[in-house]
């Protein structure tokens, strides 16, 4: 919540498969409409906006995550560090699982 300009940003990460990231985000985007109505109707805030940080387990990011992370006056790189953090992460779990004895 930004006091000044009375905005607040509902932030929500996920971490899906590839194959389920629209769906991700049009679910995610559906449950925190709800929120973002309470709080204009509560009228002491001028705005609220979900921002979605969504990744898939591979690394694939959608088209709207550097516009997000711009909202929030990130380095418009940011989502690359993000993208090596998660493709080093699910490689480690990989590596984890096959050493398994």
């Amino acid at each position: 919540m930004n006091k000044k300009t009375k905005n607040n940003f509902l932030i929500d990460t996920a971490l899906p498969n590839a194959h389920n990231l629209a769906k991700t985000i049009t679910n995610n985007q559906n449950k925190y409409q709800a929120l973002v109505n309470e709080i204009h109707a509560m009228g002491k805030q001028n705005a609220a906006q979900v921002i979605l940080i969504v990744k898939s387990s591979m690394g694939v990011i959608p088209k709207s995550l550097p516009q997000n992370l711009k909202g929030l006056n990130l380095h418009p790189n940011t989502y690359i560090k993000m993208q090596n953090s998660v493709v080093l992460g699910t490689c480690s779990i990989l590596r984890n699982f096959l050493n398994y004895k």
